[in-house]
């Protein structure tokens, strides 16, 4: 028993149009990926600026005031004469 050449023609055409969409579907997903890894370095960029704007309104002051007070207190242990060891 022998298959026609033209049912072998139609296995082979549907196993290569499979293989095209595969490929196909996998450059849309490196073409996305892309566009996902773009939107990423915005949101960081973003994240950073943030953190910039914490660093300078909130944790800069408080290292101020902390110098302030250290500065304070070695003033007044000197009014004292506490000599450190």
């Amino acid at each position: 028993m022998n298959i026609p050449p033209v049912y072998w023609m139609i296995v082979i055409a549907a196993i290569v149009v499979m293989v095209c969409f595969v490929l196909y579907e996998l450059g849309m997903l490196l073409k996305d990926s892309r566009k996902t890894l773009h939107n990423v370095e915005g949101i960081t960029s973003t994240v950073k600026g943030t953190v910039e704007e914490v660093n300078e309104s909130i944790i800069k002051p408080i290292r101020g005031i902390g110098s302030g007070i250290s500065a304070v207190s070695g003033f007044v242990s000197g009014l004292k004469g506490d000599k450190d060891e």
